[in-house]
Protein backbone atom coordinates (compact mmCIF):
# COMPACT_ATOMS: atom_id res chain seq x y z
CA UNK A 1 0.00 0.00 0.00
CA UNK A 2 1.59 3.31 -1.09
CA UNK A 3 1.19 6.52 1.26
CA UNK A 4 0.83 9.95 -0.50
CA UNK A 5 2.40 12.44 0.90
CA UNK A 6 1.57 16.19 0.36
CA UNK A 7 4.33 18.30 -0.87
CA UNK A 8 5.32 21.34 0.98
CA UNK A 9 5.38 24.35 -1.15
CA UNK A 10 9.05 25.69 -0.44
CA UNK A 11 9.49 28.51 2.10
CA UNK A 12 11.39 31.43 0.95
CA UNK A 13 12.70 34.52 3.46
CA UNK A 14 11.61 37.43 2.19
CA UNK A 15 13.26 40.90 2.70
CA UNK A 16 11.17 43.84 3.40
CA UNK A 17 10.33 45.10 0.02
CA UNK A 18 9.97 41.30 -1.29
CA UNK A 19 7.03 41.41 1.29
CA UNK A 20 5.72 44.65 0.00
CA UNK A 21 5.89 43.43 -3.17
CA UNK A 22 3.87 40.28 -2.21
CA UNK A 23 1.58 41.68 -0.54
CA UNK A 24 0.53 44.77 -3.30
CA UNK A 25 0.40 41.59 -5.63
CA UNK A 26 -2.36 40.09 -3.31
CA UNK A 27 -3.87 42.87 -3.28
CA UNK A 28 -4.66 43.33 -7.01
CA UNK A 29 -2.26 46.99 -6.47
CA UNK A 30 0.03 45.94 -9.83
CA UNK A 31 -1.58 46.09 -13.14
CA UNK A 32 -0.16 44.80 -16.18
CA UNK A 33 1.32 46.64 -18.73
CA UNK A 34 -0.57 47.47 -21.85
CA UNK A 35 0.60 45.45 -24.60
CA UNK A 36 1.71 48.63 -26.54
CA UNK A 37 3.86 50.03 -23.86
CA UNK A 38 5.15 46.53 -22.85
CA UNK A 39 6.66 46.39 -26.63
CA UNK A 40 8.09 49.87 -26.19
CA UNK A 41 9.48 49.02 -22.56
CA UNK A 42 10.95 45.39 -23.82
CA UNK A 43 12.51 47.75 -26.93
CA UNK A 44 14.22 49.60 -24.65
CA UNK A 45 15.52 47.28 -21.47
CA UNK A 46 16.50 45.53 -25.08
CA UNK A 47 18.59 48.07 -26.36
CA UNK A 48 20.32 49.33 -22.86
CA UNK A 49 21.21 45.44 -22.41
CA UNK A 50 22.67 45.24 -25.56
CA UNK A 51 24.55 48.63 -25.37
CA UNK A 52 27.54 47.53 -24.08
CA UNK A 53 29.25 45.64 -20.79
CA UNK A 54 28.39 47.15 -17.83
CA UNK A 55 31.76 46.73 -16.22
CA UNK A 56 31.90 49.85 -14.15
CA UNK A 57 30.36 50.35 -10.72
CA UNK A 58 29.10 53.87 -9.35
CA UNK A 59 28.24 54.59 -6.16
CA UNK A 60 25.51 57.61 -5.62
CA UNK A 61 24.50 59.57 -2.72
CA UNK A 62 21.16 61.21 -3.69
CA UNK A 63 18.01 63.03 -2.24
CA UNK A 64 15.61 60.97 -0.16
CA UNK A 65 12.68 62.20 -2.22
CA UNK A 66 14.45 62.41 -5.40
CA UNK A 67 14.81 58.48 -5.09
CA UNK A 68 11.68 57.65 -4.00
CA UNK A 69 10.38 60.11 -7.15
CA UNK A 70 12.13 57.80 -9.68
CA UNK A 71 11.37 54.62 -7.74
CA UNK A 72 7.49 55.86 -8.06
CA UNK A 73 8.11 56.29 -12.32
CA UNK A 74 9.91 52.93 -12.42
CA UNK A 75 7.07 51.35 -10.88
CA UNK A 76 4.45 53.12 -13.14
CA UNK A 77 6.80 51.97 -16.52
CA UNK A 78 7.30 48.13 -14.89
CA UNK A 79 10.78 48.55 -14.39
CA UNK A 80 13.48 48.52 -11.84
CA UNK A 81 14.69 51.62 -10.53
CA UNK A 82 18.11 51.08 -11.06
CA UNK A 83 17.50 50.13 -14.65
CA UNK A 84 15.93 53.46 -15.25
CA UNK A 85 18.33 55.60 -13.59
CA UNK A 86 20.88 53.26 -15.69
CA UNK A 87 18.59 54.17 -19.01
CA UNK A 88 18.56 58.23 -18.04
CA UNK A 89 22.39 58.15 -17.92
CA UNK A 90 22.60 56.56 -21.21
CA UNK A 91 20.61 58.25 -22.74
CA UNK A 92 22.41 61.62 -21.46
CA UNK A 93 25.72 60.29 -22.14
CA UNK A 94 24.55 59.26 -25.58
CA UNK A 95 23.08 62.82 -26.64
CA UNK A 96 19.93 60.74 -26.46
CA UNK A 97 18.58 62.75 -23.14
CA UNK A 98 15.84 65.96 -23.66
CA UNK A 99 14.67 67.29 -21.09
CA UNK A 100 11.05 68.88 -20.94
CA UNK A 101 12.82 72.38 -21.40
CA UNK A 102 14.36 71.42 -24.27
CA UNK A 103 11.82 69.72 -25.84
CA UNK A 104 9.74 73.47 -25.56
CA UNK A 105 12.26 75.38 -26.91
CA UNK A 106 12.67 73.18 -29.87
CA UNK A 107 8.16 73.41 -30.60
CA UNK A 108 9.14 77.08 -29.39
CA UNK A 109 11.15 77.31 -32.62
CA UNK A 110 9.25 75.58 -35.26
CA UNK A 111 6.22 77.59 -34.35
CA UNK A 112 7.85 80.76 -35.06
CA UNK A 113 8.98 79.35 -38.34
CA UNK A 114 6.23 78.48 -39.51
CA UNK A 115 4.91 82.01 -38.42
CA UNK A 116 7.22 83.81 -40.17
CA UNK A 117 6.80 81.35 -43.61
Amino acid sequence: MKIKMKKKKPVFKLSADEKKFESEIECGDWKPIPKRGSERLRAEMTEAANSGNKDARVNLRLNADDVEKIREKAEREGIPYQTLIGSVLHKYATDQFLDEKSVQDIIRRISLKKIAS
